[in-house]
């Protein structure tokens, strides 16, 4: 438990999970609904979701291509004209950002976490600061999709 950012990664563990359990049973129709004009689809929190585990992997030295560069940048809002990838290419991209999430985790420094991040609601802006940030921003969304899910599908997401 040496690990810096050790609490952290037991609730990116457990958002792994239950990210995956929020798209379970989701048909891609249901993906691109939205409940208004004032909503976002379940596909695009999705690969929002997803666009922002790979930006936790920048935060954390890993030099990776963010597959969802482009879509989301600067507050970017949802746009009908732009096209979001198909749930199953979501799911995958998801296991993809995890595994090296947990590889990235397992690797930081104290000296990692104390270097400047950005500047974020938390107040802190160290990378520690910053990734706790992102856990709770991760969170948000998936509460966002376990309710989408239960309104579209009529099924809750599971925590098992």
């Amino acid at each position: 438990m040496n690990n810096p950012l050790y609490y952290l990664s037991i609730i990116f563990k457990l958002n792994t999970r239950l990210f995956t359990n929020t798209l379970a049973g989701v048909t891609e129709d249901q993906g691109d609904e939205r409940i208004s004009d004032h909503n976002n689809s379940i596909r695009w929190i999705a690969t929002h979701t997803v666009w922002a585990r790979y930006n936790i992997l920048t935060f954390l030295g890993k030099q990776i291509t963010n597959p969802y560069n482009g879509l989301f940048e600067n507050f970017k809002p949802f746009d009908p004209s732009d096209t979001y990838p198909s749930m199953a290419a979501i799911k995958s991209e998801w296991e993809k950002a995890s595994a090296l999430l947990e590889e990235a985790i397992a690797g930081i420094t104290e000296e990692g976490v104390s270097n400047t991040g950005f500047k974020n609601p938390t107040g802190d802006s160290t990378v520690g600061g910053t990734i706790a940030f992102l856990a709770q921003h991760e969170s948000y969304d998936i509460g966002q999709l376990g309710l989408l899910k239960k309104y579209f599908t009529s099924e809750a997401m599971s925590y098992s």
